[in-house]
């Protein structure tokens, strides 16, 4: 009897294991996937002061689909008090995950930077903007929320 609870603590513990390494592996976090923009925060370098911009219900029905090779963008706004599609394009983008950049087809010098990525959330910066005029570039964060 003792040996055969122990054969199944035994068998518990490595399909546990096994089901847990499975679930981690395939759950890893990746860009690809249909995001949305839930806030923008500008760090201004002149006075060192963040700008948070939330979206509206409506700017968050655009969507910035990444696949492998590709960013597909759809942008909604309003106007005259309705949500209209504003925009959608697609360019082929690159990723160098060891150093979180990434950037679009005829501007490598003008990386974006990925600072957080989890399976439902991703941050990207843009630093390559002087919002405020001071002669140094800001960072433009913008936080994504995962679709799917």
């Amino acid at each position: 009897m003792k040996k055969l609870i122990l054969g199944l603590i035994l068998f518990s513990v490595i399909s546990c294991s096994r089901t847990d390494e499975d679930q981690n592996s395939s759950n890893k976090a990746s860009i690809i996937g249909k995001w949305f923009v839930e806030k923008a925060e500008i760090y201004r370098s002149l006075n060192q002061q963040i700008q948070t911009s939330y979206s509206t219900d409506c700017q968050k029905m655009s969507t910035h689909e990444f696949t492998s090779t590709h960013l597909i963008s759809i942008s909604f706004a309003e106007i005259n008090n309705t949500c209209e599609k504003t925009d959608a394009f697609t360019r082929k983008y690159s990723f160098d995950k060891g150093n979180g950049k990434f950037w679009f087809e005829g501007e490598e010098n003008d990386p974006y930077f990925i600072t957080q990525l989890s399976q439902t959330d991703m941050v990207i910066e843009d630093r390559t903007q002087d919002f405020d005029g001071d002669g140094t570039k800001d960072i433009l964060r913008r936080f994504y929320k995962r679709i799917n």
